[in-house]
């Protein structure tokens, strides 16, 4: 289960309250997780025992985007969603926005399956496919975290930001030279640190369509 701690720096760093309900899905969730990770590797052992900090509080700072609004009706794609970050944590935050999760790994996606059952996810969606397969789903923003270089995700998703919309990836050393690979100048980055002992830099990389 989650501590208190935890959801009262989600209230200072993100400025939202997590209310009663949501809390009782997030700590069902992270059982869940925890469980279905015993036999069915989502991430590593090192990882699970910073689950919060290292992938739930990650998965939030989208919200450190000024422009991102969470209680506006969005379809958001999660490309490459692995084992629900960001998909799962935003759609359990945030029920107005319409989250699509997509992951072309098997294992993973049953993992989804699961929680969007036992855990009713109404606003949540899910696609099992390479992205690029997928016909053109006209979302306002396409989100991408851990999965490959900008220059990759970017040419695989383009055709699913409707006009307007926005491209934004989660990354960390290799922003700068990612950026430059695409000559992509305009970029927004947003930058922040994960809760952990050690000085871990984050960075969102958002490019307008």
């Amino acid at each position: 289960m989650f501590k208190e701690e935890n959801f009262n720096l989600i209230k200072k760093e993100f400025n939202i309250e997590t209310n009663k309900k949501t809390i009782e899905k997030l700590n069902l969730w992270h059982n869940l997780f925890i469980e279905y990770n015993s036999h069915t590797n989502l991430m590593s052992a090192g990882d699970v025992k910073v689950l919060f900090e290292k992938h739930v509080f990650d998965s939030l700072a989208i919200l450190k985007w000024d422009e991102f609004n969470p209680n506006k009706k969005q379809k958001i794609l999660d490309v490459g969603t692995g084992g629900g970050f960001p998909s799962i944590i935003l759609a359990l935050f945030f029920p107005e926005l319409e989250i699509v999760a997509n992951d072309s790994r098997i294992k993973k996606i049953n993992f989804i399956i699961d929680i969007k059952d036992k855990l009713d996810i109404e606003n949540l969606k899910i696609s099992y496919a390479r992205v690029e397969d997928l016909e053109p789903l006209n979302c306002d923003i396409v989100i991408s975290r851990a999965v490959g270089t900008i220059k990759n995700i970017l040419r695989l998703s383009k055709k699913h930001i409707k006009e307007g919309g926005h491209f934004v990836i989660y990354k960390s050393k290799t922003l700068k030279e990612e950026l430059d690979e695409i000559k992509e100048a305009n970029a927004k980055i947003v930058s922040y640190n994960l809760p952990l002992k050690e000085n871990f830099e984050r960075h969102l990389a958002i490019i307008k369509q």
